[in-house]
């Protein structure tokens, strides 16, 4: 499931990595789904590295539930404040915890993670389906986390999170891979069929094919014509 968005210029960064104009083109921001497709993802999904680690954080065995890359691109946007459990997860699972791995660099100006120390306690803060926005960020203050290739991050669904856009000229890249307790039972699937549903990868739209931008990516979305 490959998802694209339409980059911007932001300041005067509008080249590429390869030296090219990068303003408005479609470029690659997320692929999700891929541990299917993939071997040695699917090891690292169940190594004893992950899975001991967060056994001893969520309180038994766990289970994969999501897996994504977020890829930023020279120009690619960023992501409004939200927690993850905004996005209705817990239709699914109570609760779940996400794993970063920094594969590239992560520094402010590509576009790091932000996230709000402490605020996870407070639980649901915001709405469903919409940034944490006004009232929500009051006492919130984000701290922009640098991390070198291979760094690992832990947080739950609760953490208030959010990056800024990519504004230097080399693309950044980061694994998420979100899991619940085994005891609340494998629901990936079920998620991932709601989630094409409702915001289907780009080669799966079309005119005709009713469906919401994402609220928390600020990202322009795209309707192919059918042939």
């Amino acid at each position: 499931m490959a998802y694209y968005e339409t980059s911007t210029s932001i300041g005067d960064y509008t080249m590429n990595e390869t030296g090219t104009k990068n303003e408005n083109k479609r470029i690659l921001c997320r692929i999700e789904k891929y541990v299917d497709y993939h071997q040695e993802f699917q090891k690292l999904v169940n190594s004893d590295r992950i899975l001991n680690v967060l056994e001893d954080l969520m309180g038994g065995p766990c289970i994969l539930f999501k897996d994504k890359i977020n890829l930023k691109r020279p120009n690619g946007g960023g992501f409004r404040p939200h927690q993850d459990v905004q996005a209705r997860w817990d239709d699914f699972v109570k609760y779940t915890m996400s794993i970063m791995v920094s594969t590239d660099l992560s520094t402010p100006e590509n576009g790091c993670l932000e996230v709000a120390p402490g605020q996870h306690k407070r639980g649901l803060i915001g709405k469903y389906d919409r940034p944490l926005e006004g009232k929500d960020l009051k006492g919130m203050k984000f701290e922009k986390i640098p991390t070198e290739i291979g760094d690992a991050l832990f947080f739950d669904h609760f953490t208030p999170h959010q990056s800024k856009p990519n504004k230097s000229n080399k693309p950044r890249s980061n694994i998420y891979l979100t899991y619940n307790l085994l005891s609340d039972g494998d629901h990936r699937n079920e998620y991932l069929d709601r989630k094409r549903r409702e915001l289907p990868p780009d080669n799966e739209r079309y005119e005709g094919i009713k469906f919401n931008d994402s609220p928390l990516h600020a990202i322009k979305y795209k309707v192919t014509k059918k042939n």
